[in-house]
């Protein structure tokens, strides 16, 4: 879940003209913490790229709703998915007061058809994300719920930047999640806490003890 995928120049491939036509044909807005920047559902008319702040990727049904990305400033927001159908089929919420370029789809879709590179470029990005979820997911699967939630609060701690943060998700989101219940997830975080692990207060989280989260990640 975690993201390391920086593109500051996600168009360096691009002519200077089509740079310029990327500027002509997007736009940004501003989003505040929890506000919805994708809604699952709604139509693909754009490429969404969070030039700053960070935002939370989910898929939800009628029984759960599971986040399986989080990413930050200079990201593309599911791109790997904006081309597989003209609706978006996850949401996106801000966690951070956040910028968002929308670009026109079909402009974007037109440089692809004519610059070679930045196709290229794309393609890779796109299997970088889409292997990068893939292993996340497979890697938790294996682990138990204090592992998984060791790793999980580690990645959190690394994309935020600091050991104290706000959980971006509800305890039942966060079960979800990682593969398992609620009542379990609230228990590893009490039992994390007691061992002087980790603080939490409602949403609010400090690790104190980062050696021992890490060993608790590696062997879980």
């Amino acid at each position: 879940m975690k993201t390391n995928e920086k593109h500051p120049e996600w168009n360096s491939r691009l002519s200077p003209a089509q740079k310029k036509l990327v500027e002509d044909n997007s736009y940004t807005l501003e989003f505040r913490p929890n506000e919805p920047i994708i809604k699952q559902g709604f139509s693909a008319n754009h490429i969404l790229y969070l030039e700053e702040g960070m935002a939370k990727l989910s898929v939800s049904d009628q029984e759960r709703t599971t986040t399986f990305k989080i990413i930050g400033s200079r990201s593309f927001i599911g791109i790997m998915c904006s081309f597989v159908k003209k609706n978006f089929d996850f949401s996106a919420t801000a966690i951070k007061p956040s910028r968002v370029r929308l670009i026109d789809r079909n402009v974007f879709e037109e440089l692809i058809r004519t610059n070679g590179d930045f196709a290229v470029q794309m393609v890779s990005l796109m299997s970088l994300m889409t292997n990068k979820i893939v292993h996340d997911l497979i890697y938790l699967s294996h682990k138990n719920v204090d592992g998984a939630l060791s790793t999980i609060l580690l990645e959190l701690s690394g994309i935020f930047g600091s050991g104290q943060f706000q959980m971006p998700f509800t305890r039942i989101e966060l079960a979800d999640t990682i593969g398992y219940s609620k009542e379990s997830v609230i228990n590893s975080l009490s039992g994390l806490q007691k061992e002087g692990i980790i603080r939490v207060s409602g949403k609010n989280l400090e690790i104190l003890d980062r050696k021992r989260l890490e060993l608790i990640s590696k062997h879980g």
